[in-house]
């Protein structure tokens, strides 16, 4: 309260009606300002004090220290139990030591239920050998038992030598050998659906069950250039693979059943991309004793191990490798129940050896399939294996004349340990009853007999095959088939090469497509031309590897590349210094 110049605190009290106080020194002023000061904050104002708190720690233990770290937290415990400290630091010690000792029971325990599993196992003798252990990986089998006769001749294994070196075995018609595989439970061992699915590497090609059937055709003509196949085909892991066409990580409503979930599942893939360093693999057998094509596997190992270096001359998409590795002679094929592409031939003859599962074939030579599709136009179509027996082969039978004088046809069942031959050109196809495995190997039943399938892979267009005939057309500028036909003395028709070299230039326009044909050839010649053991100068090859370089080598520098050296110097067979 302002009194003139004079400045006065009022300090009221309970029951007081105010009085000023006045008078006073200084000082005494000044500290009753601050008693005031201190009334009115005093409310707001709060002790900093320390409150309960939860600490969370970690506490590592190496697997190899686990028996010390008990011990030492139960020494520790003691120690702590001796010294009275406070009961929280005593529960800490005690936890961590409570926490090491339920881990080793835990371990105790875990490995008592292994050994007494083992025990067990030893006891109920080895697994089964099949190809899926894992029922809830399986495809159920097919319902129907395969064929209901065998009309293919049988010989077993022990005079299969003896009959072949006399010339007794029709090797125009198809026939089984019996316990064929000497290593056969090696082999069922060894290729499991699990040891496959452990194979991280290789990438098989896929096709979508739509894709399968809009490839299906009994047309000759190949109409698909190598680009577009390689776009046809996925490249799915071993994995992927056992998702897609068995029950692998299946949940219970999608399981798949044998037939139209899988007729589009067989694979047939170059046996080198899945055998293992030490695997067993047949030697003998109906492919040991007509094992000419075999001759050809070190030249053709040769080449596609330097496949790298020639990578960049072909469509990145294209996995040139394996490309190169689909013209083996030696295969594993596999698929689940139900799974087996349409009726159809193969060059070359081979012969297919049983692993797992239970196998229906069906062969027909191709003048009775002929007048079959003549008299059975609306009943026999493209299809699968499985749609094939399940909804023509009975038609046709009672309704076609299927098995008659005219229209003879093989069938058969195939088991573990057999091994079936099929001659070059027959029409057939078979169908995996259970989930299957086996060992295909092709055969030439002579010297002559390769020196026909080289050349025929080279330049042959009486084949009137797209582009197997005409391969040697690519080695030159515009695929001109006249120059191939004329170098290798065997002219084309020049109305036939015009239209065939329409459809070359087509479906393998561009360098990269080119040389992924050149590629091939020249991986096929230095098959031959590596062998001592064959007469290379029989076939075309000594006069096409200069042109078919050269082209290379030009369609390269208009990519901006180079050829590797050891591509430029032809083959010989001799062995390198």
């Amino acid at each position: 309260k302002r009194r003139g110049r004079g400045r006065h605190l009022l300090l009221m009290a309970p029951g007081w009606k105010g009085q000023g106080i006045s008078g006073q020194s200084r000082a005494s002023k000044l500290a009753l300002v601050v008693a005031a000061a201190l009334l009115i904050v005093a409310p707001i104002c709060y002790a900093v004090v320390l409150q309960d708190t939860t600490f969370s720690m970690s506490f590592r233990v190496q697997k190899d220290e686990f028996d010390r770290a008990l011990v030492e937290t139960r020494e520790l415990l003691k120690f702590a139990e001796e010294k009275g400290m406070a009961k929280n630091t005593i529960m800490f010690i005690r936890t961590a030591g409570d926490k090491v000792e339920g881990t080793l029971k835990e371990f105790a325990k875990l490995k008592e239920e292994e050994e007494t599993a083992e025990a067990r196992k030893a006891k109920a003798g080895p697994a089964p050998l099949v190809f899926i252990h894992d029922k809830e990986i399986a495809v159920r089998p097919l319902k129907s038992d395969g064929a209901k006769k065998c009309n293919i001749k049988r010989y077993k294994a022990g005079e299969l030598e003896g009959l072949l070196g006399a010339g007794k075995i029709d090797l125009k018609k198809p026939f089984i050998v019996t316990d064929a595989i000497p290593v056969l439970d090696d082999l069922r061992r060894q290729y499991t659906s699990e040891t496959l699915m452990q194979n991280l590497e290789v990438q098989l090609r896929y096709l979508s069950p739509v894709k399968a059937k809009e490839k299906r055709t009994f047309d000759k003509q190949e109409s698909a250039g190598p680009e577009d196949e390689q776009l046809e085909y996925s490249s799915v892991t071993m994995e992927k693979y056992f998702q897609n066409c068995f029950n692998f990580k299946a949940k219970p409503d999608f399981r798949k059943t044998g037939g139209a979930d899988t007729e589009h599942c067989e694979q047939s893939v170059a046996a080198s991309l899945l055998q293992a360093a030490n695997a067993t693999v047949p030697t003998n057998g109906v492919a040991g004793q007509l094992g000419w094509l075999q001759m050809l596997e070190p030249g053709r190992d040769k080449f596609v191990s330097r496949a790298a270096d020639l990578q960049d001359l072909v469509n990145p998409k294209a996995d040139l490798k394996s490309s190169l590795q689909r013209g083996s002679s030696k295969f594993f094929v596999f698929g689940p129940a139900g799974s087996g592409e349409q009726l159809r031939q193969e060059g070359s003859a081979f012969a297919d050896g049983l692993v797992h599962g239970k196998r229906r074939w069906f062969l027909m030579a191709p003048k009775d399939f002929e007048r079959l599709r003549e008299v059975a136009k609306d009943t026999l179509e493209p299809a699968s294996a499985f749609m094939f027996f399940e909804q023509q082969f009975e038609e046709l039978v009672e309704d076609h004349g299927l098995g008659g004088k005219k229209m003879k046809y093989w069938e058969c069942n195939q088991n573990p340990g057999e091994i079936i031959y099929i001659p070059a050109n027959v029409i057939m196809t078979s169908l995996s009853q259970t989930d299957s495995f086996s060992y295909k190997q092709n055969i030439a039943t002579s010297h002559t007999a390769v020196v026909d399938r080289v050349n025929s892979n080279v330049w042959d267009p009486e084949s009137g095959m797209v582009p197997n005939g005409y391969h040697f057309g690519a080695c030159f500028d515009n695929m001109d088939l006249s120059r191939a036909g004329t170098l290798l003395q065997k002219p084309i028709n020049p109305m036939q090469g015009q239209i065939i070299q329409q459809i070359m230039s087509q479906y393998y326009a561009g360098p990269l497509a080119q040389n992924q044909i050149i590629i091939s050839l020249l991986a096929e010649c230095a098959s031959v031309m590596e062998s001592a053991d064959l007469d290379a100068s029989r076939t075309h090859c000594p006069d096409i590897w200069n042109p078919c370089v050269a082209q290379l080598e030009k369609n390269a520098k208009a990519l901006s590349k180079s050829l590797p050296e050891w591509l430029k110097a032809k083959p010989s067979g001799k062995p390198e210094l």
